[in-house]
């Protein structure tokens, strides 16, 4: 099988035929929905960009989530607003992982629900009717400024990742 590398590794690559990434490249994401559908729908979108993101688990409810948190590497989780106690859910992972990137997920916006969430430790919110197009772009944009560094880089460096993975995600 022939395997192309990029010269840039954070460039995202439309090809399906590049699945193969270094170690560690890779954002580790935990899709906590109680819907199989919708987690997969998830699934499908982050597939798209399987040269950044990993699906790394999915969970059906905040306990099974706080399981998957403790058993496998995760750098963000996208969890249901309408997950019944979210918010308790949001605080036990970011106490077990207070590094993790939280990302709120809905069908529906409401400020309540939005407003426990950030309160809670969530960085940022995506109606589900916008996640075709927003979805990657929001991920980007959540781990390049709230998730922890994936490589030692000087600080001229870490601002021409920024910039190249946000002119990608645009």
């Amino acid at each position: 099988m022939l395997t192309f590398r990029s010269t840039k590794p954070f460039e995202h690559h439309p090809s399906p035929a590049l699945k193969t990434t270094e170690a560690g490249l890779r954002w580790r994401v935990l899709i906590v929905n109680p819907h199989t559908s919708i987690r997969e729908m998830i699934r499908v979108i982050l597939d798209g960009y399987s040269d950044l993101i990993e699906v790394g688990g999915e969970a059906s409810d905040g306990d099974e989530a706080v399981e998957q948190v403790k058993a496998i590497p995760i750098d963000l989780v996208l969890m249901d607003t309408h997950l019944p106690n979210n918010v308790d859910t949001i605080r036990r992972i970011k106490h077990l992982l207070p590094q993790v990137v939280i990302l709120g997920t809905s069908a529906e916006y409401t400020p309540y629900l939005y407003n426990a969430m950030i309160a809670a430790g969530a960085v940022a919110f995506i109606r589900m009717e916008d996640a075709a197009d927003l979805l990657f772009r929001s991920i980007v944009f959540a781990m390049c400024t709230y998730g922890p560094k994936h490589v030692q880089m000087s600080q001229g460096q870490t601002t021409s990742r920024r910039n190249t993975l946000l002119a990608n995600a645009m």
